[in-house]
């Protein structure tokens, strides 16, 4: 049996949001994830499947070539290989209930924590590659609402 508290869990942060892990398991990473970038970029994920439960704040998301929003209690699956992005509405972070199935996107982020975030940002070929590398295709910038 796993009990976490507030705020307790593995904390990670990279490209926009801070992940703290609640639990990982062969199956799935469940993490509450507080995404306080201003957008991530329109990516799909090969291998993964990934779902939001928005606790607090207001976020867009982009899905199927339509922006939709979402506030607390919205939940949305994205089914893998699905192009999607998202873009904070609100000056205060989003806090969401993330999920991924299978879990392995976290090493990804923990790859750019390791190599530098400024270094990768500044260099988007490398960045497109190491995201390449742990199963998600980089598409673009967020598109124009």
């Amino acid at each position: 049996m796993t009990f976490l508290g507030a705020g307790e869990g593995a904390r990670l942060t990279a490209l926009g949001s801070t992940y703290t892990t609640k639990a990982e398991t062969g199956t799935y990473w469940l993490v509450e994830e507080e995404f306080w970038g201003e957008t991530t970029p329109l990516h799909a994920h090969t291998s993964a499947e990934e779902s939001f439960y928005v606790l607090h704040g207001r976020v867009a998301v982009w899905l199927d070539g339509e922006e939709t929003e979402a506030g607390p209690g919205t939940f949305l699956q994205v089914p893998r290989g699905r192009p999607h992005a998202l873009r904070r509405l609100d000056d205060d972070p989003v806090r969401m209930l993330t999920l991924v199935s299978p879990p392995g996107m976290e090493l990804f982020f923990q790859a750019v924590a390791a190599e530098g975030e400024e270094e990768l940002l500044a260099d988007p070929e490398r960045l497109m590659a190491l995201a390449a590398r742990h199963g998600t295709t980089i598409l673009g910038d967020y598109p124009a609402p």
